[in-house]
């Protein structure tokens, strides 16, 4: 009777559905909270298209090119969030296998097999997952574009379907986070040294700035992002997961991941620089880092399991002996450490959303979403300006606009706040906004005061 021997693609897909069943069992919350600000605008962007219904896309601004992407999930279930998530969680499942694919051409098979597992259930992926954050998106841009440019580069068709792939990557990643810029240069740079012939070369050039251009025109840069945050508290992320209050462990965890990113970058720069997704990691980090949040520690994060791995595995093949201790012993207890870590951060999370379900940074929402409900009991039409209009939006389901701009006296102030029933914001970001509303005396009430900011009712 002949062996019976399953294919390792079935293999493959049966760890991938076991992956993607625990993580919407047990890790995503399917309400309207914590959601990504620019990832609610681009799903209320498709949802009001679908519908019908008209969107303030010219006060809020034209959203990231995710919205191209979500256009499927919001023609069969449009105001479906979990739809979304699982579409999030499918594009990380794809990068990550995109990721494997070049580690393994450009390295090696088991490093590529350790950065890939250790990527899937780390905190920050489960995160980015649960908030339908950038980063899965923005992961596209160097297993993918990696991968486009070696078929492209295969059977080379001058303006064909795999030019196009490539100039929509490069307006997916720019649109999403200044990180996004590292694709497109680096892209450019795999033209300038690596030329099919002149012809396409010109027209690689000309694609890639005038797409560039094109995105930053009509998104008017990055909305939403905090600028040169501190990257230590954001690399204890990748490891320990999100916190609101770092303690020491984290600004040591952090200082570690940090030393190690460093060492990565300036040792091996020139051996990073070689192929192009390696080039685009690095780029995407140094660039990125001008704005350090959860998506641009994606990036810091594939660089450093892909990279990492493969150094210290290169590294254990230079010890002499043959035997595990000698080659592996250093690789076996660093899986060991950051996989238990990763698992015991994934089930404290776990364990909080069953204690504390509401995210912290959701509250002020939560509380406005209540005052908007008991207003509707009576008839009333709301119309809220938020800092958070997308994701108040969608919360709260009312009319709902971006903050006004800061006026130079209050008397000016509540002239621009005509027809606006509540204001919520942080007062700590807004100082001069919330100058003015302290100033208007009866004509605001504050009706909710919480950590993360605040509502203020405008009197009629």
């Amino acid at each position: 009777m002949a062996n019976f021997t399953i294919p390792l693609r079935y293999k493959v897909l049966s760890v991938f559905l076991v992956w993607g069943a625990a993580i919407l069992f047990f890790f995503l919350r399917y309400d309207a909270y914590g959601l990504q600000e620019n990832a609610a605008q681009a799903l209320m962007f498709v949802w009001s298209i679908v519908d019908g219904i008209a969107h303030p896309v010219v006060v809020l601004g034209a959203p990231d090119f995710r919205a191209i992407l979500f256009i499927p999930i919001g023609l069969m279930w449009t105001g479906n969030i979990a739809a979304a998530k699982v579409f999030t969680l499918l594009i990380l499942a794809g990068a990550a296998l995109l990721l494997y694919d070049w580690a393994s051409r450009t390295r090696d098979k088991e490093s590529a097999l350790i950065a890939t597992g250790l990527t899937l259930v780390s905190p920050l992926a489960l995160t980015q997952i649960d908030s339908i954050g950038s980063g899965p998106y923005l992961l596209l841009a160097p297993g993918l574009g990696f991968w486009l440019d070696r078929v492209y580069r295969e059977a080379p068709r001058p303006m064909g379907g795999w030019y196009f792939a490539q100039i929509f990557l490069i307006a997916l990643s720019v649109s999403l986070h200044p990180a996004g810029l590292a694709y497109p240069l680096a892209l450019l740079w795999q033209w300038y040294k690596n030329p099919v012939d002149t012809r396409q070369q010109r027209h690689y050039f000309i694609g890639i700035v005038s797409i560039t251009l094109f995105v930053l025109l009509i998104r008017m840069g990055w909305s939403g992002l905090a600028w040169w945050t501190n990257p230590v508290s954001t690399l204890a992320m990748t490891v320990l997961g999100p916190s609101d209050m770092l303690t020491s462990f984290d600004w040591m965890a952090g200082g570690v991941v940090l030393v190690a990113l460093l060492f990565i970058l300036f040792k091996h720069f020139g051996e990073l620089w070689n192929d192009l997704a390696s080039r685009t990691l690095v780029l995407g980090v140094l660039i990125g880092s001008v704005s350090a949040d959860k998506t641009w520690a994606m990036l810091a994060l594939a660089l450093l399991l892909h990279v990492g791995f493969a150094l210290l595995i290169r590294a254990h093949e230079t010890i002499p002996g043959e035997g595990f201790m000698a080659k592996r012993s250093g690789v076996m207890a660093l899986i060991f450490v950051l996989a238990t870590t990763f698992m015991v951060n994934d089930r404290a999370d776990y364990d909080l959303r069953k204690i504390d379900p509401l995210p912290k940074r959701d509250r002020l929402i939560s509380a406005i979403t209540e005052q908007t409900k008991a207003d509707a009991e009576q008839k009333k039409h709301v119309l809220v300006a938020s800092e958070w209009p997308g994701r108040t939006m969608i919360a709260c389901k009312c009319d709902v606009l971006p903050l006004p701009s800061p006026a130079k006296d209050p008397k000016t102030q509540l002239a621009m706040l005509k027809g606006v029933d509540y204001l919520m914001f942080d007062p700590r970001k807004h100082e001069i906004l919330a100058r003015n509303i302290a100033m208007m005396g009866k004509a605001t009430e504050t009706i909710s005061v919480q950590s993360t900011g605040a509502i203020v009712r405008i009197m009629k």
